[in-house]
């Protein structure tokens, strides 16, 4: 696996735990646009309080933006595949990527985990390839 792929997806495994709230963000962005207000009531006349955005065109750009759809994309794809995985493989994601604040190396979780280091590079390997081959990389 290439250096930038390895990279880009530990990018999106240590969004995980956020990326609820990054999905909450983007959909908020998309349905409160802000909106300049022009006045067109100029030398009088009666003003008329239209809608630009009517509620179907709102639901089919959330449905169709792609940023919102890469988050949940990433998100099904880094769930399903913890799910998959064993307990050890979990563990090694939690502490490695997910975790706060990152308390074990590789060697670390190697002890912990009673295995090799090579295991432990390993079974990291092969979840990021589970992840890579679900998102299409």
């Amino acid at each position: 696996m290439k250096r930038s792929t390895f990279n880009y997806i530990a990018d999106i495994i240590r969004d995980y735990p956020t990326i609820d709230d990054y999905i909450h963000q983007r959909e908020q962005e998309l349905m409160y646009r802000y909106q300049e207000f022009k006045d067109e009531n100029v030398g009088g006349g009666s003003a008329l309080n239209k809608r630009d955005e009517s509620v179907a065109e709102l639901a089919i750009t959330v449905a169709e933006d792609r940023r919102l759809n890469n988050l949940r994309r990433n998100e099904r794809v880094v769930r399903e595949s913890l799910v998959e995985s064993d307990a050890i493989t979990k563990d090694i994601i939690y502490e490695l990527y997910t975790r706060e604040n990152c308390v074990y190396t590789l060697e670390g979780l190697a002890q912990k985990a009673h295995l090799s280091l090579a295991a432990v590079k390993k079974r990291r390997l092969r979840f990021f390839e589970k992840v890579a081959e679900k998102l299409g990389l």
